[in-house]
């Protein structure tokens, strides 16, 4: 009998409640696909118990149909492995410490790289072709000892209720005459342990397709055996177990299904003497596909010939209504803070449109629903499996976040939305790409860091201040007195460590601290990759939290990394940059010049010039720093020669527009003498209260003070230099228990002898007992 429109709308029920849902939304924005971890272990469970009288039963996920990590991971805890199709997938497997006989390597038409990687990992390899077998020996190396064929018995596959599938139209596999012949080629060159593979029909519901697969392949075993005397040590019954989409259909049952594998193998192989052989599947949909969902929002309607609900999502999100018709049943739950539709009355009929420029863009046709307002959240069922792996990005649409719904009802995004640079990201072998892919990601970082100041702002409970500074960066032209150059504490595993980071922030803010500068040469950024870097400049604005500026050290000695950093770390909320010269290739003085303009006219932070031919076999001319200091976006100089006479000569420049700031701790009084700002000082990271101290005195006029705290921390200031900097700091600080003396090499622990100056400087100090 057909259910009526409201008993259709109500047979299915989403997972989750409106009232989580609510409260995921608020975390992640509309469209993201949303997955239940309950649900999914529950099954992974009722999968094992039904075949539990198998021993060696073994379900290997199709990762094809979801290759979410974390989704991954929770069927692995019990057992599970991965049915693989690909390198990539093949790599995800790798990842999750899945290897060997844990991954089935099923594919088709298959590249060398493929077959070597699977080889590689020791995975089954499972061949879709005879010819294949001697592809692999040539790309991949040996046959395996154990190996595995995929059968395609051709014609039209069958059962009670009548054709399911015509696996003689299907690409895959052998014939039996192949097979045959290919078990024969197989163990005469060494193979010992032989698998069979067929997939016959697909998502199937009805509790009778295992056991029918299951006697067909189960027969065609005992012949193997029989006539190739190959030992047929496992049948995959592969995929095919389907879930039911449709209001009107019944799930299958996986117990009554075991058990019709189970009384076909005791009919058929234990009476043959192969009581051993053991069972695997591939189950994909029915493991993943009920327990996802897509959640989107109604934001305009449309009223013509139809009535089209326009959603926030698109096929780009979820293709299978676009590509084959297939039906996805939608619940109207209602908008956020009103009343929960997911029981009301149906009472419109809409098309649910997304917007790409495709008119099979529809997840629903004529569908009978509760009517929609704008702003409704709407969740579109069973999209766990086929889901968001078969996105693509047509109208340069971007695909959706996947978020995990926790057994306590809290959720974890295991996958970010798309942004622009992903998009990008493979025209980067073009100049016009490269500068498109860095605006792209500083545009997203912008808007990262706008979101992260929010949270800033509840966290610190300084909603005006943070406020105002999330609409613009702080103002820093008149920055005076002690900036930090701030080091970077690593793990002993040598990952940040984001712990200490905070502590030592907070230390500097309750010291006394003007400004952190983060990410300069004491930062170690030239040992850290591109997300270190970005995650360090967002954890230090986040910890900051607008109390003092924050500056970014993008330097780079090539021009157009150093704009991709500085875009991106002005996106992330840093309020100034600092560039180095070019080191390693040097450049001429144009192109000098033309580095850090670059830059400048680029980003619309102030940019501090960093002069530091020490390190970087070149410095910055007197009048490239003439030329420079007209530029409207470039605030000042580092200046950290140790050429006090170069300090001279450019001091007439100074002026409010245009500052110099110490880079030498040893010279910080005596810069101040010829108009110096302030200093960004190494020093200042123990004793940040003093270099502040020293630096305010000078500004209000006690010269005397200045000088004294100046003189008075000069040995300090040779044991924080006795070795290359940060390696005395870092030693310095994990002496005074803020951090651990980690490096990245090539730097490493300070010598004995230098060790033991810097404690006694430190004692000299006061800054150890």
């Amino acid at each position: 009998m057909a259910l009526t429109p409201n008993e259709a709308y109500a047979a299915k029920q989403p997972f989750v409640d409106k009232v989580t849902l609510e409260h995921i939304v608020e975390q992640f924005p509309t469209p993201f696909h949303l997955y239940d971890e309950a649900g999914i272990r529950r099954n992974m469970q009722e999968v094992r118990d039904a075949f539990a009288w198998n021993p060696g039963f073994k379900e290997y996920f199709a990762v094809k149909a979801n290759p979410n990590p974390a989704l991954i991971s929770i069927l692995n805890e019990y057992g599970c492995g991965c049915d693989c199709s690909s390198y990539t997938e093949l790599m995800i497997a790798r990842s999750l410490g899945i290897t060997g006989h844990d991954i089935m390597f099923s594919s088709n038409d298959t590249p060398a790289a493929d077959f070597e990687l699977a080889d590689k990992l020791g995975a089954i390899v499972n061949f879709d072709d005879i010819s294949h077998i001697e592809f692999f020996e040539r790309v991949a190396g040996p046959i395996p000892k154990t190996v595995s064929c995929r059968f395609n018995p051709g014609g039209l596959f069958q059962l009670s209720n009548g054709i399911m599938d015509n696996p003689g139209d299907s690409k895959y596999g052998m014939t039996t005459e192949q097979l045959f012949e290919a078990f024969r080629i197989l163990k005469a060159k060494g193979a010992e342990d032989f698998g069979i593979h067929a997939f016959l029909a697909s998502n199937t519901v009805t509790n009778d397709y295992y056991p029918k697969l299951a006697r067909i392949l189960f027969e065609l075993a005992v012949r193997l055996e029989r006539e190739t005397g190959a030992h047929v040590a496992f049948i995959n019954l592969s995929g095919g177990v389907g879930i039911p989409y449709l209001p009107e259909q019944q799930a299958n049952d996986i117990h009554a299904i075991g058990e019709g594998v189970h009384a076909a193998y005791d009919e058929i192989l234990v009476p043959a003497g192969m009581g051993d052989v053991a069972i695997r599947t591939e189950m994909g949909r029915f493991m993943m596909g009920p327990y996802g969902c897509l959640v989107t929002k109604a934001i305009h309607e449309k009223q013509i010939y139809k009535d089209y609900i326009g959603v926030d999502a698109s096929a780009v999100d979820l293709i299978r209504p676009a590509m084959y018709g297939a039906y996805h049943h939608i619940t109207v739950m209602g908008q956020p803070g009103g009343a929960d539709k997911t029981a009301a009355p149906v009472t419109d009929t809409y098309d649910i449109t997304g917007n790409l420029c495709e008119n099979n863009d529809k997840f629903a046709i004529d569908r009978e629903l509760p009517h929609i307002d704008m702003g409704d959240l709407l969740v579109i069922h069973d999209t766990g499996a086929h889901g968001y792996s078969m996105g693509y990005n047509y109208n340069g649409r971007l695909r959706s976040a996947e978020v995990l719904l926790r057994p306590d009802g809290s959720a974890d995004l295991i996958r970010r939305a798309e942004r622009p640079g992903d998009y990008f990201a493979t025209l980067d072998v073009l100049p016009s790409g490269r500068e498109l892919l860095a605006k792209s990601r500083a545009e997203s970082a912008r808007r990262r860091a706008q979101d992260e100041r929010l949270a800033v702002a509840a966290q610190w409970n300084k909603r005006i201040q943070i406020a105002e500074a999330k609409e613009k960066n702080m103002d820093i032209r008149n920055l005076e007195g002690s900036i930090v150059a701030l080091v970077t504490p690593f793990k002993k595993d040598g990952s940040v460590d984001f712990d200490a980071l905070e502590r030592l922030i907070d230390f500097h803010l309750q010291n006394g601290t003007d400004a952190i500068l983060t990410l300069g040469t004491t930062g170690e950024s030239a040992t850290m990759t591109d997300d270190e870097d970005n995650s360090v400049v967002a954890a230090v604005v986040k910890q900051v939290a607008g109390r003092v500026p924050v500056i970014a050290g993008s330097g780079s000695n090539s021009t157009q990394t150093m704009l991709t950093k500085s875009l991106t770390y002005q996106g992330l909320g840093a309020d100034g940059l600092l560039l180095i010269t070019p080191y390693y290739n040097k450049s001429n003085e144009e192109g000098i010049y033309q580095h850090f303009k670059t830059v400048a006219d680029a980003v619309d932070i102030p940019c501090i010039l960093y002069n530091i031919p020490g390190r970087c076999g070149c410095g910055i001319s007197v009048r490239n720093v003439e030329r420079l200091a007209a530029h409207p976006n470039i605030m000042g100089i580092k200046e950290a020669s140790g050429n006090v006479a170069y300090a001279a000569k450019i001091a007439h420049l100074l002026s409010d527009d245009f500052r110099m700031y110490s880079g030498e701790d040893a010279l910080t009084v005596p810069l101040m003498s010829l108009g110096a700002s302030g200093t960004i000082s190494v020093w200042a990271d123990v004793q940040p209260q003093l270099v502040h101290d020293m630096c305010r005195a000078y500004l209000d006029g006690d010269v005397a003070r200045a000088r004294d705290i100046q003189i008075a921390g000069q040995p300090l200031i040779n044991a924080l230099f006795s070795e290359v900097n940060p390696i005395p700091v870092k030693e310095a600080l994990a002496q005074m228990g803020m951090i651990e003396a980690n490096y990245r090499m090539p730097l490493c622990s300070m010598a004995d002898d230098t060790r033991a100056a810097l404690t006694d400087a430190l004692k000299g100090a006061g800054l150890l007992d």
